[in-house]
C-alpha cells in the first residue's frame, strides 16, 4: 500500500540512504511476492465456489482479491526496482476501485437480498484516474520527449494520499454495515450462532491490521522496513477468515425489519393505538407461554408472528415498544425461565448443562450462558447452589 512509480512524475518518494538496511529490505520485499500469490489464490478459490456465499458476495469478494493481488505484485516488482513502469502503471489502474470492491462484498454479506441503488457512483474515483492516467501519465511512460505539465500541489497530495484515506472510509463503512447487520438479526431470530457472521469481525480486523502497518509505515522507518512481513500476516488472517466462514444464508426477509428512521417515524405517528398494543401484547405473551413456542430454537419473527396471527411488522412494533425489547431478548428471557424450571427440577439430575439448554429451547450453550447470566446475575451452576 506504498505509493508508487507513476508517482515519481508527481513526488518525489522517499528512499533510503542507509546501505545496511537497503540489502534487508530487498529480501524482505519478497514477502509482497506471497502475499500476491495468497490472494491470487484466494480470489480464484472465491470464483470457483469453494466456499458459496452468493453470487453478488463471490463476485465483488472475487474481485477484491484480484485487485489486491495486483497491488501486492506491484509493490513486489518497485522492491526489487525491475524497471518496467508500463507494467507497474497497469497493475497501478485499479487500486481506486479496490475498497469499493470490498464495501459491495461486505454489503451482500449483511444484506443477501437488498440490491445497491446507484452502486456505480463507488467508482467515480477509479474512473477519474483511469482518465487522468491516459491523459497524463501514461504518454509520458511510452515516449520520454512527453513532459507534462506541472500539477498544482493540491492534485499531487490527494493523489498520493486518496487511496490511504479510502481505506478508512470504506473500512468505516463496512465496520457500520457489520453492527448493523449484529442488531438486525436480534430483531428478527431468537438465535445467532450460525448468522451473527463473526468470522466478518476478523476479516475487518485483518484489514484494519493492514491499513495500520500503513500509517505506521508512513511515519516511521522501521515499520516502512518490515512491513512486507506484516502485510503477509493481514493477508494469512484475511485468508483465514474467508477460508473459515459459514455459508450466508437468508434467515428472514429484510423486509420484515423496520429500519430505524421508519422505526422513530412510526413510534412518533402510533404504527397501533395504545389499547391495541395492549391487547395484541397479552395475546402474544399469553399465547407464547402456553404454547411454549419459545423452545423451538429455530423461531424467528416470521414464525412467530404467524403463530399469533399478526404481520411481522406488528409484532415486531408490539415487542419493541410494548415490552421495550427485541426478539431476540424477549424469546431468550422466556427460555432462561423454563431453564430455571429445569435446573430446580430432578431432570437436572439426568442431563448436563447442554441437555438443559436444548430442552429449554437454546440451540447452543454459549447462548444459555450468556442469556441466563444477563438474566440472573449468575451461571446455571451458581443458581443450582444457591436454590438448592
Amino acid at each position: 500500500m506504498d505509493d508508487v512509480a507513476p508517482f515519481d512524475q508527481l513526488c518525489l518518494n522517499s528512499r533510503y540512504d542507509d546501505n545496511l538496511l537497503r540489502p534487508m529490505i530487498n529480501i524482505l520485499y519478497t514477502f509482497h511476492a506471497f502475499s500476491a500469490g495468497a490472494f491470487l489464490l484466494l480470489g480464484s478459490l472465491i470464483f470457483l465456489g469453494v466456499n458459496y456465499s452468493s453470487s453478488h458476495t463471490d463476485r465483488w469478494l472475487g474481485t477484491w482479491y484480484y485487485l489486491m493481488a495486483c497491488l501486492f505484485t506491484q509493490l513486489f516488482l518497485e522492491g526489487f526496482h525491475i524497471e518496467s513502469n508500463g507494467l507497474i502503471h497497469t497493475l497501478e489502474l485499479p487500486r481506486w476501485a479496490t475498497l469499493p470492491c470490498f464495501y459491495l462484498a461486505v454489503h451482500y454479506m449483511v444484506k443477501p437480498t437488498a440490491k445497491i441503488q446507484y452502486w456505480g457512483l463507488h467508482f467515480v474515483p477509479f474512473l477519474a484516474f483511469v482518465f487522468f492516467s491516459i491523459i497524463y501519465l501514461i504518454p509520458g511512460l511510452f515516449n520520454k520527449h512527453i513532459h507534462p505539465p506541472q500539477l498544482p500541489q493540491w492534485i499531487i497530495f490527494a493523489i498520493k494520499y486518496f487511496f490511504f484515506a479510502q481505506c478508512i472510509f470504506y473500512w468505516i463503512a463496512c465496520y457500520n454495515l457489520f453492527k448493523i447487520h449484529q442488531k438486525n438479526i436480534r430483531q428478527l431470530s431468537s438465535y445467532m450462532e450460525k448468522i451473527n457472521m463473526a468470522w466478518l469481525k476478523y476479516l475487518l480486523i485483518a484489514l484494519l491490521l493492514m491499513i495500520v502497518v500503513r500509517l505506521l509505515a508512513m511515519v516511521h522507518l522501521v515499520f516502512s522496513a518490515v512491513a512486507p512481513i506484516l502485510y503477509f500476516m493481514g493477508t494469512v488472517a484475511l485468508g483465514y477468515a474467508t477460508l473459515t466462514q459459514r455459508s450466508i444464508y437468508t434467515i428472514e426477509s429484510t423486509e420484515n425489519l423496520i429500519n430505524d428512521a421508519e422505526h422513530k417515524k412510526v413510534k412518533v405517528e402510533g404504527r397501533l393505538t395504545a389499547q391495541q398494543v395492549d391487547t395484541l401484547k397479552e395475546k402474544l405473551l399469553q399465547k407464547t407461554s402456553t404454547e411454549k413456542l419459545y423452545l423451538d430454537p429455530g423461531l424467528t419473527l416470521s414464525s412467530l408472528a404467524e403463530h399469533i396471527g399478526i404481520n411481522p411488522h406488528d409484532l415486531s412494533y408490539i415487542i419493541n415498544n410494548g415490552l421495550e425489547k427485541n426478539f431476540y431478548q424477549f424469546i431468550n428471557e422466556l427460555r432462561t425461565e423454563e431453564a430455571k424450571k429445569l435446573l430446580l427440577s430432578g431432570e437436572a439430575k439426568q442431563l448436563d448443562m447442554f441437555g438443559i439448554a436444548i430442552r429449554a429451547g437454546f440451540n447452543s450453550r454459549t447462548t444459555f450462558y450468556a442469556s441466563f447470566k444477563k438474566a440472573t446475575g449468575i451461571t446455571p451452576t451458581e443458581y443450582m447452589k444457591v436454590h438448592s
